[in-house]
Formats: C-alpha cells, sequence, structure tokens
C-alpha cells in the first residue's frame, strides 16, 4: 500500500508498528523546509543570554488532496491553518537514546 506522505525534514523518518516492524520509510527532503527565526538578545541571566525569537513562515507546497506533509514542529506551529502538516511523535529511541523513528504521526493545533 503506498502512503502518500511527502517528508519535508532533513532526516530519513522511519515508522514502525506496535511489534516494531518497519512500515514506512520516508526519505529525508534534498531541500528541507525550514522555518526563518529572528534573534534578538534581550538580556542575560547569570551571564546566559536570553533571546526574543520570531518565527517566519517556511516555504510550504501548496496543498494536494490525499496528501500528507511530514514537518518538523517548528514548521508546523508556524502554520495552524495548514490541515495538512504531520510530526513524527511517539518516538522510537535506540539502546543509546537516539531517535531511530516513530510509531506515529500528529497534527499540531494552532
Amino acid at each position: 500500500m503506498r502512503v502518500p506522505l511527502v517528508n519535508l525534514t532533513p532526516h530519513e523518518v522511519t515508522i514502525f508498528d506496535s511489534d516494531d516492524r518497519v512500515v514506512v520509510r520516508c526519505p529525508a527532503a534534498d531541500k528541507p523546509v525550514r522555518v526563518a527565526v529572528d534573534r534578538c538578545e534581550i538580556g542575560r541571566i547569570g551571564g546566559i543570554p536570553v533571546f526574543s525569537e520570531d518565527y517566519g513562515r517556511a516555504m510550504l507546497p501548496a496543498p494536494a488532496l490525499g496528501v500528507w506533509y511530514i514537518v518538523s514542529s517548528t514548521v508546523a506551529l508556524a502554520h495552524p491553518e495548514r490541515t495538512d502538516l504531520l510530526v513524527p511523535t511517539d518516538l522510537v529511541r535506540s539502546s543509546d537514546g537516539t531517535i531511530v523513528g516513530c510509531k506515529a504521526l500528529g497534527r499540531r493545533n494552532g
């Protein structure tokens, strides 16, 4: 079964089932979608810089009927109007804590 998922992240997204079998591998995007961030230092706490961050918009493809886009949480949060954006959730980690995939995809609510 072909799943209509387009990965717009810089990482391969591997989706596992409940028995830890790989069900889908979505290759990393050739041109990942990112959100621009304007940062301005607003002070320091104990010598640690504190920044105000304003997030811009990402250059997303237009919505397409039946297509879901896998994006980072930052991209999804920057586009609450888009109902076709999904983020990896229920993350699967290796024994050393490295993320190796996920068991689900989630939709961020604006």
